[in-house]
């Protein structure tokens, strides 16, 4: 359902308990209630203000695992709609993992509810700001809410993170032609004389992760 190439996060790997009952069908998964967070601002030692956080929420990497592997095998018969709520409540039981942000995202887009998959995206990346792939996911879901200038941010954020990769540039030169910037769009269309069959792909991929709203040139 998501593909991506990096590292695996914790929630990628499987069961952070895995030493019992992993996949055997005997674990029981329970939802566990999630109070919102208490922000305290006061002014630290230095004088600088800063924020004390009292985090409310029952954290269960366990049970999130299971939730999200329940979500996955909904996606899979194409229950989209329980494939989400299960991604909820992964997320819940685990706000801060990025992985399961990025499921509960790409199942609001199967939903076309474009607004709240962008904002789980958009939290993701203040979660893990230094990874490329996040950046590029919410380009996806901008463009597929027709929301060109953004997806352009969010990708000159990604060639920031990674200078050398073409695919990145290629599909930079292409929004700014989206957004007729012939000037702009040159030096990234330049990067490398010629593009990779990984850079080939990558780009067919993204043009599905849009929903076709970018439109690829003849490529070689």
């Amino acid at each position: 359902m998501v593909e991506k190439q990096h590292g695996k996060s914790a929630a990628e790997q499987g069961n952070p308990n895995s030493g019992q009952g992993n996949g055997d069908g005997k674990e029981e998964v329970r939802i566990v209630r999630v109070e919102k967070c208490q922000v305290e601002r006061r002014k630290g030692d230095n004088g600088h203000i800063v924020s004390a956080v009292e985090q409310r929420t029952q954290i269960n990497p366990r049970k999130a695992w299971y939730r999200c592997q329940l979500g996955r095998a909904f996606w899979a018969l194409g229950r989209i709609q329980e494939a989400l709520e299960h991604f909820e409540k992964a997320c819940e039981l685990m706000p801060h993992e990025p992985y399961y942000r990025l499921e509960l995202a790409e199942a609001y887009l199967a939903l076309n509810r474009y607004d709240e998959a962008i904002e789980q995206l958009e939290q993701t990346i203040l979660w893990a700001p230094y990874d490329d792939y996040y950046h590029i996911r919410l380009a996806a879901a901008y463009l597929q809410a027709g929301r060109v200038e953004d997806a352009i941010t969010a990708i000159e954020k990604a060639v920031k993170l990674s200078p050398r990769n073409a695919s990145y540039h290629c599909l930079l030169g292409l929004l700014y032609l989206m957004r007729g910037d012939e000037e702009s769009a040159a030096f990234h269309l330049k990067f490398r004389w010629q593009l990779d069959q990984y850079d080939l792909s990558f780009l067919r991929q993204f043009q599905k992760l849009c929903g076709y709203s970018l439109r690829l040139p003849s490529l070689h």
